[in-house]
């Protein structure tokens, strides 16, 4: 079944001119980007993003880094696109991701959060990422233009 998520270019990922590459290697995979925006994001959004660990003592750092430089927010659309974007992304921690994944490649080795890249983790994160960053409501399978 085709689906929505969400993917977001950091900023580390836009600072170091990825956005293109990254852009580039999503389509490879036959997915099609749906919306894509460049802005700054606001401190109240990050809360809100974040809030399953805005009381852990890293945050602060994390909220700083998102809040230093413009972001890519991106709703990306096609099959399996959820866990497709998951593997081209690699895991979390870019130590950990293989060659040839955009972490694994690009992610900072030794900073957790500066791993370049953003993605939903489930069908239900995919639609409330997608409603929080671009204000818009989507159904898996229903194919939508913006």
């Amino acid at each position: 079944m085709k689906e929505y998520t969400y993917i977001m270019i950091k900023p580390d990922g836009v600072k170091a001119g990825l956005t293109e590459e990254i852009v580039r290697r999503i389509q490879n995979k036959g997915y099609e980007i749906k919306l894509f925006d460049v802005r700054k994001l606001d401190g109240d959004i990050l809360d809100e993003h974040y809030a399953h660990v805005k009381d852990r003592d890293f945050y602060p750092e994390m909220k700083e880094f998102m809040l230093s430089d413009y972001v890519v927010p991106m709703i990306v659309y096609g099959e399996n696109a959820i866990q497709g974007m998951r593997d081209l992304m690699g895991p979390t921690r870019s130590s950990e991701a293989p060659a040839g994944t955009i972490r694994g490649d690009f992610g900072n080795k030794e900073i957790v959060n500066q791993n370049v890249i953003h993605g939903s983790d489930s069908r239900e994160t995919a639609l409330i990422e997608i409603e929080r960053f671009f204000n818009i409501k989507v159904n898996h399978g229903e194919e939508k233009d913006f």
